[in-house]
């Protein structure tokens, strides 16, 4: 559990990221994820969980390299490869899969 200080207290769950309280649809959720996940320089591997969740709800290929890209000018050149190795690997994945 989470006490804010003179706020609220959160449960942690997995699903708190997708509570009735978003406006956001799923795809979104999940482009914003990518996007702060980059931006944040989070290991691949949890990058590519993400990658793939965007991709399973609906995001194109092309949303997310764009949302990984636009990250740039915010997290830097070394942040943007590390997401965008995640991201060849989860589609190279995806293809293997469909190809089999």
């Amino acid at each position: 559990m989470i006490i804010l200080d003179e706020g609220p207290t959160f449960e942690m769950s997995a699903s708190l990221n997708r509570s009735n309280r978003s406006s956001l649809d799923v795809t979104s959720t999940e482009l914003v994820t990518v996007a702060a996940l980059t931006a944040l320089q989070y290991p691949k591997e949890q990058l590519q969980i993400h990658i793939e969740s965007a991709l399973a709800a609906g995001c194109s290929p092309q949303e997310i390299t764009e949302v990984i890209l636009q990250m740039a000018l915010y997290a830097g050149l070394p942040a943007v490869r590390n997401a965008l190795q995640a991201r060849a690997d989860v589609f190279h994945r995806a293809q293997l899969e469909q190809g089999a």
